[in-house]
């Protein structure tokens, strides 16, 4: 399930750049992907599961908190990063989130994890200088690596908060009530009376060598179906069986789903120490991710929450 999210995330963000590039802001993106989830969410819990649509007061904080963070902060921070970095080096970024996870659990949790999370943090500090070429000065946007790193810690809440919130809700239902604070929080950041409708009706960026770009209301509609409802909901059902630390074993395919789609749709490319300080970062995070024990989650479908 995470790996099929993963591929639909990582296309995701090539599709969005293509947008991005021609003027359509990561602000104004994040804010129609989320209405337009939060639409068909309601529609399915309608008919799957109507009695979800009953929420206890006391429920309503961390409902609130959730969708903020996962579907308001981690959109948007990704999407302002891969906006002024290559999607490969923006998504590796992000994907620091496993080893904050494992950092979380040390020190806040005071959980068992194994001494191997410091070859792990070097792993990763060692890969990201290869990526970054430190050598060189600054090759990087500053501000779009700060953003990453914000990005990485706003997954890892997501991580957490969508593993502890699953033990009260089904995915789906946790998944919609997300969708439905992120876009009145969107709506009240950017209201829509001031959105550029009309650039719906142009083109991206072509996303491919001599190839058309296409229509930016089309970019939309797969991310909303594809890039955030199925994705979402996948990985939630994977966090329900496999809990948050392996879960991101499997979510470390996606920098390399992305820097494959972006070298083949976007002609973005990496210098071999690039490369090979990607990979030093996946294995750190792998390194993290088995730093903790495991803890695997009762079973439940994302749809029918058997």
């Amino acid at each position: 399930m995470y790996l099929v999210a993963a591929i639909f995330f990582a296309l995701n963000g090539v599709l969005a750049k293509s947008a991005i590039e021609v003027g359509f802001t990561p602000l104004r993106l994040v804010e129609l992907r989320n209405a337009g989830a939060m639409i068909i969410l309601i529609v399915l819990v309608a008919i799957i599961r109507p009695r979800a649509f009953k929420v206890r007061l006391r429920e309503v904080p961390f409902l609130l908190a959730y969708g903020v963070i996962a579907f308001t902060l981690v959109q948007f921070l990704y999407f302002f990063t891969i906006s002024r970095l290559p999607v490969s080096i923006g998504t590796l970024l992000a994907f620091l989130a496993p080893i904050l996870v494992a950092i979380y659990v040390k020190f806040i949790r005071k959980q068992p994890v194994r001494n191997r999370i410091w070859v792990a943090i070097a792993l990763t500090l060692l890969g990201l200088a290869l990526v970054a070429q430190v050598w060189q000065g600054a090759t990087l946007d500053t501000l779009g690596v700060v953003t990453g790193f914000l990005t990485a810690v706003a997954l890892a809440l997501y991580w957490i908060l969508g593993e502890s919130g699953q033990s009260h809700r089904d995915a789906l239902s946790l998944t919609m009530w997300g969708f439905i604070f992120s876009t009145a929080t969107w709506s009240i950041i950017a209201p829509w009376t001031s959105f550029p409708f009309a650039m719906l009706l142009e083109s991206g960026a072509p996303i491919g060598p001599g190839w058309p770009g296409l229509p930016i209301w089309l970019i939309m509609l797969m991310g909303i179906v594809f890039g955030t409802v199925i994705a979402f909901l996948l990985v939630l059902g994977s966090l329900r069986r496999l809990g948050a630390e392996r879960a991101g074993i499997i979510g470390t395919s996606e920098p390399v789903w992305a820097a494959i789609l972006a070298l083949i749709l976007l002609g973005e490319m990496l210098t071999v120490i690039q490369v090979i300080g990607g990979l030093l970062v996946v294995a750190g995070i792998i390194v993290a991710e088995t730093s903790r024990p495991t803890q695997v989650m009762p079973g439940e479908s994302p749809l029918t929450g058997e």
